[in-house]
C-alpha cells in the first residue's frame, strides 16, 4: 500500500519537474538580455512538497537547455527522495510577428529513495519520470517596469516507480496528461516571480494537482 501511493505521489509531483522553467512562452525571463538564468522553486500537494533550483541556457529563439537539483518530502511516508531534472526546449513565434511564443520540449527527472522500513526489511525506490508536450505564452505589458508574462502547457507524462525489497524487485508505471498554468511577473529586466498550477488528468493519482511558485534570476553577460 505504501508503495502504490507513493507512486502516486511522485507522479502527481512530476508536474513540477516542469518547474524548471525557461522563455516566455513557460511565464519566464526571455534568453534575448542574457543567455544564462539561474532559479529556485518550491512545488506543494496534499501529499508531498518538492524543492530545488538549476540553471537554464539558451537564445531568444532557438534551442534551450536546463537542468536542477532537488529534494522531494512525504507527509505519510519517512524518507526523502533526491531528484535529478533536466529539460531541452525550441522556442519559436505562433506566427510571424505574433507576440505569442510555442515551445515544444520534453523533460526528464529521476528520483533516488526514499528507503522505507516496512517492518519486514527496507524497501529500496527509484523513480523515472518522462514528460514531451508544449507551451505557450507571451508578455503584457503593465508598467515601465512590470510585465505579466501568463502560459499554458498540455504534456504526456510517465512515471515509473521501482523498489527492491530483501531481493524481491517490484515496479509500477503510470501515464497521464498534464496541464498547466500561471503566470510570471517580470518585476524588473532580470527576476521573475512565477506561480503556477498543473493538474494531471486521465490518471488515478493521489496527488493530481500540485501548485508552485519559482523564482528565476538573469546573470550577467
Amino acid at each position: 500500500m505504501k508503495f502504490r501511493m507513493m507512486v502516486g505521489v511522485v507522479a502527481g509531483m512530476a508536474m513540477c519537474a516542469t518547474i524548471a522553467a525557461a522563455q516566455v512562452c513557460q511565464g519566464d525571463l526571455s534568453f534575448r538580455g542574457s543567455s544564462n538564468h539561474v532559479g529556485g522553486s518550491i512545488g506543494l500537494s496534499d501529499n508531498a512538497t518538492s524543492f530545488g533550483g538549476g540553471m537554464t541556457h539558451g537564445s531568444a529563439q532557438g534551442w534551450y537547455t536546463g537542468a536542477s537539483v532537488g529534494m522531494m518530502t512525504y507527509d505519510q511516508l519517512d524518507g526523502n527522495t533526491a531528484l535529478i531534472n533536466g529539460g531541452v526546449g525550441y522556442s519559436m513565434p505562433l506566427q510571424a510577428r505574433s507576440k505569442w511564443q510555442l515551445c515544444p520540449g520534453a523533460t526528464l527527472s529521476l528520483g533516488f529513495g526514499p528507503n522505507i522500513d516496512t517492518g519486514a526489511g527496507t524497501l529500496h525506490t527509484a523513480s523515472q519520470t518522462v514528460t514531451m508536450g508544449a507551451s505557450v505564452g507571451t508578455s503584457i505589458p503593465m508598467s515601465k517596469s512590470v510585465n505579466i508574462l501568463p502560459f499554458g502547457s498540455a504534456s504526456l507524462g510517465y512515471t515509473r516507480v521501482s523498489g527492491k525489497l530483501n531481493g524481491t524487485s517490484d515496479s509500477q508505471t503510470d501515464t497521464y496528461l498534464l496541464l498547466g498554468a500561471g503566470a510570471g511577473f517580470q518585476v524588473s529586466p532580470r527576476l521573475v516571480l512565477r506561480p503556477a498550477i498543473a493538474i494531471a488528468a486521465g490518471a488515478d493519482l493521489i496527488d493530481d494537482t500540485a501548485f508552485s511558485f519559482g523564482i528565476t534570476f538573469a546573470l550577467p553577460h
